[in-house]
């Protein structure tokens, strides 16, 4: 939100102004007003306001609009002005173009020609602010709110603000998500080339005319938001399809990658995107299945291959996570529901490796809250790149036993967290404005403070320091949505005395300053 001050020694003018004008409707807030340039300037400097557009007529007693305009814009260079004026004064209108002025309005005023006129300078002051960001700067906080965007994190007013501001748009009737990966053996080719595959990527999309946002998630895959609505006649197949054929063979030919696409659900709605990313990340989950397909289509890997297949969707071919981490209870659910699988008639080859990929993928939905360097996933990578070769119904049967073993390690870890470290988090959830370290919680919990690092490291899979800051920090989050503190209180209230040390922690943990965090609010 942009501030607004307007300067009038008429008072009609003023009250209409404010009243009629719909401030916030425009992303602006209407800051003060004044009726002579003298009385504003004290105003501005007794409260401290920061002036983004100034409304200010040119004919006033003690200080005028031009004069005032200078010293604002002297302090401010970026503030935009809008004049106005009972007279047509060449002079007038000469000096304010020099001084950078929006508009010259003449009285009375048209009300719909001021609207435009604050919407123009909204939109400079934007620009404005993404112009002052590095090129760096500008991708992470796109990246980070598309991410937030397809992972249902942020809400329709939200997005709107920060699409505005970051100039993210894409007005479409349908939309679909592409997450692009590379194959194992070109991982660290491709994350060294990230940044020239993503303009690759922009240029030949623009050269396509297709509508697109662009960004990188959490695992470095790039991810593209695409106009879906570009259906061929046979099939029901996408014609963006092939460009994403023709992409991956540009890949190919200048950088020798051999990337794996996979396209998610096609949605018509806004809030709807997350569910495309969720199915765009289910397709990848079937890349070990198809180790020779180079794109992943939701809808294709998920479809039915024949009519028995509904009852491999039933609940006899369902795990149910259990309540306690209870081995043999989870290998039973497995045993039932291979018994179920074998006494469906005409099950194929294909339909049966297709729902063990279900099996394997279910239990690890269940861990997804897990440390991604926990060995589970190289045991969940194993069990995948087997599937498509395992020659019985016995093997597969063995792939997932394999896998529902590490799954009961893994909850028994989860669900037997030892008292000490389970009181260390109360602790720590209850007092994170408080000054305390391990040492001061060793002496408390009576257990030395090295070995109480390495149990809460083990237990939580992150240093005791890492975990009090990330918690810290989203605490100042929380403050900075629904407070006006400044930062410094806010530091201080969530249990930093050093602003400095709150800064180098809130960075390193959003990515961007705290400053910046709070104008994307």
């Amino acid at each position: 939100m942009h501030n607004v001050w307007i300067v009038d020694d008429e008072p009609f003018i003023l009250d209409g102004l404010a009243s009629l004008v719909d401030w916030p409707s425009l992303k602006l807030v209407l800051a003060g007003q004044a009726e002579n340039g003298v009385d504003a300037l004290e105003q501005i400097e007794q409260h401290n306001i920061h002036v983004d557009i100034l409304i200010t007529d040119i004919a006033m007693p003690e200080m005028n609009g031009l004069e005032l305009l200078r010293v604002l814009k002297s302090r401010n260079p970026e503030l935009k002005c809008i004049i106005l004026s009972g007279y047509n004064e060449f002079d007038y209108i000469r000096q304010g173009m020099q001084l950078g002025i929006e508009n010259y309005l003449l009285k009375p005023i048209h009300f719909e020609e001021l609207t435009q006129t604050l919407i123009n300078a909204v939109e400079k002051l934007n620009r404005a602010k993404i112009d002052r960001l590095d090129q760096d700067q500008r991708e992470l906080l796109k990246d980070n709110i598309l991410y937030r965007w397809v992972t249902g994190r942020i809400g329709k007013e939200q997005w709107k603000l920060r699409s505005d501001f970051l100039q993210l748009r894409l007005n479409v009737p349908s939309m679909t998500t592409v997450i692009i990966k590379p194959a194992a053996e070109d991982a660290v080719t491709f994350l060294g080339q990230a940044r020239h595959i993503r303009r690759m990527a922009a240029a030949f999309l623009e050269e396509s005319g297709c509508a697109f946002l662009l960004f990188q998630n959490i695992d470095d895959h790039l991810v593209l938001v695409l106009d879906a609505d570009r259906r061929s006649s046979h099939d029901d197949f996408y014609n963006l399809h092939d460009q994403l054929g023709q992409f991956a063979e540009l890949l190919g030919q200048t950088l020798h990658l051999r990337p794996i696409m996979a396209v998610g659900s096609v949605e018509t709605d806004f809030e709807r995107v997350p569910i495309s990313y969720q199915n765009a990340l289910l397709a990848l989950e079937y890349e070990l299945l198809f180790p020779h397909e180079k794109l992943l289509d939701f809808e294709r890997v998920t479809a039915s291959t024949g009519p028995q297949d509904s009852a491999l969707s039933d609940s006899e071919g369902r795990l149910r996570l259990p309540s306690t981490p209870d081995d043999q209870a989870l290998h039973q659910q497995i045993d039932d529901c291979f018994a179920a699988f074998s006494h469906i008639e005409s099950i194929t080859p294909a339909m049966l490796r297709h729902a063990v990929v279900e099996l394997i993928i279910q239990m690890k939905k269940w861990l997804n809250d897990c440390d991604s360097s926990h060995p589970i996933f190289q045991t969940y990578h194993d069990v995948m790149s087997q599937i498509s070769t395992a020659p019985t119904l016995e093997q597969l049967k063995e792939l997932v036993h394999a896998m529902g073993a590490e799954v009961s390690q893994v909850l028994s870890l989860r669900m037997e967290k030892s008292p000490v470290i389970r009181q260390v988090l109360e602790y720590v959830h209850r007092c994170y404005m408080n000054d305390f370290s391990l040492k001061t919680l060793g002496q408390s919990y009576r257990i030395h403070p090295v070995y109480l690092g390495q149990l809460f490291q083990k237990e939580t899979h992150q240093s005791f320091s890492d975990y009090v800051n990330r918690f810290r920090i989203e605490k100042a989050m929380d403050l900075m949505k629904t407070t006006t503190l400044k930062t410094q209180d806010i530091a201080k209230a969530v249990g930093y005395w050093d602003t400095a040390h709150f800064y180098k922690h809130f960075k390193k943990v959003i990515g961007v300053a705290p400053a910046q965090y709070r104008k994307l609010l």
